[in-house]
C-alpha cells in the first residue's frame, strides 16, 4: 500500500524559520546541564546491577532513558504532546520516520528498546548513548544483521518489553507517510505481541516536515543547532488502535498499520 500523496495537500507546511543566535545563546547553557549532569544519572542507571531494578514494573534504566529525553526535548525548543494513551499491554510501536529526534521523541513517549540503522553506532556522542541503552541495530543490506535483530526483538517482546521500530525503513523524505515493510512486523507475529501505530509529525502554524527532515547533506550537529536557533515547535504524537499479530499476516499488519498513521499523521482537526 502506497499513500496517496494529494491526501496530504490538507496539511499545511510551514515556512521554515531562520535561526537566531540569540535563541542558541540562551539554550545552549541548558543543554550543557543537561549533558553535565543528566548524562551521568543515565549512565548510573545504565550499569550492571542497577539497570535491571523495576519501577513500576519497568526497568530502572527505561525510565531514566524516558526522563531524560522529555529534558533533553524541552531544552531544544520541542514540546511534546501526546494524544491518546498507551495500552497496558506491552507491544511493538510502528512509527513514521521524519527527524533524527524520531529518536528521543519516542524514548519520551515510553520506556522502549528501539531498532536503528547501524550508522547511528558512529555518530558522535549519539552512537555511544545508544549503544549504552541497548538499542537493537539492524544493518542495512545485510541478512544475519537483520535476522539477529528479529531475533532480539521477538525475545523482547515475549518477556513484556515494549520494542519502537520505523518501518518505512529509513527517512521518509517527502512529507507524508511511506510504505511500512512488512518484515518488521514479524518478530510482534512470532511473539503474539499487539501492534502498536502511532504517527509523528513536527507542527507550528503547519506541518514542519521541510524544515525538521533529516535529509541527505544534513548532519546531525545541524540539525541540533537549527533546532536551539528556531522557535519552539510541537512534536505531536499520536497513539493509534492496537492491533492483535496472533494470526494475522507480516503484509496485512503493515498495510493496516501505515493506512492508521497515514490517517492521524493528517488529522488537523484534533490540534
Amino acid at each position: 500500500m502506497h499513500s496517496d500523496p494529494s491526501i496530504f495537500d490538507a496539511v499545511p507546511e510551514a515556512d521554515p524559520a531562520t535561526p537566531r543566535a540569540w535563541r542558541m545563546l540562551l539554550r545552549l547553557p541548558l543543554l550543557l546541564v543537561v549533558a553535565v549532569i543528566g548524562l551521568p544519572v543515565l549512565l548510573l542507571a545504565l550499569l550492571p546491577g542497577v539497570r535491571d531494578l523495576e519501577v513500576a514494573g519497568q526497568p530502572v534504566a527505561l525510565r531514566v532513558q524516558r526522563g531524560y529525553a522529555r529534558i533533553l526535548l524541552r531544552v531544544l525548543g520541542y514540546r511534546l504532546r501526546i494524544h491518546g494513551t498507551l495500552p497496558e499491554r506491552p507491544g511493538l510501536i510502528v512509527a513514521n520516520h521524519i527527524s533524527g529526534f524520531d529518536i528521543p521523541v519516542l524514548h519520551a513517549v515510553a520506556p522502549l528498546w528501539l531498532v536503528a540503522k547501524h550508522d547511528i553506532r558512529e555518530w558522535p556522542l549519539v552512537g555511544f548513548l545508544a549503544r549504552a541503552v541497548g538499542t537493537i541495530f539492524i544493518r542495512r543490506g545485510s541478512e544475519e544483521s537483520r535476522r539477529r535483530a528479529a531475533r532480539r526483538m521477538a525475545a523482547l517482546l515475549r518477556a513484556g518489553r515494549i520494542v519502537g521500530v520505523f518501518p518505512e525503513g529509513g527517512i521518509h523524505l517527502a512529507r507524508g507517510v511511506g510504505r511500512f515493510h512488512p518484515r518488521l512486523f514479524g518478530p510482534a507475529i512470532r511473539a503474539g505481541a499487539p501492534v502498536l501505530p502511532v504517527a509523528i509529525r513536527y507542527w507550528r502554524d503547519g506541518d514542519l516536515h521541510g524544515e525538521q527532515v533529516f535529509g541527505p547533506g544534513t548532519s546531525f550537529a545541524g540539525l541540533v543547532v537549527g533546532a536551539l536557533g528556531r522557535p519552539a515547535c510541537e512534536v505531536q504524537v499520536r497513539i493509534g488502535s492496537p492491533m492483535a499479530s496472533r494470526g494475522a499476516g507480516r503484509n496485512e499488519l503493515a498495510r493496516e498499520a501505515q493506512r492508521q498513521v497515514t490517517e492521524m499523521y493528517c488529522d488537523v482537526d484534533a490540534d
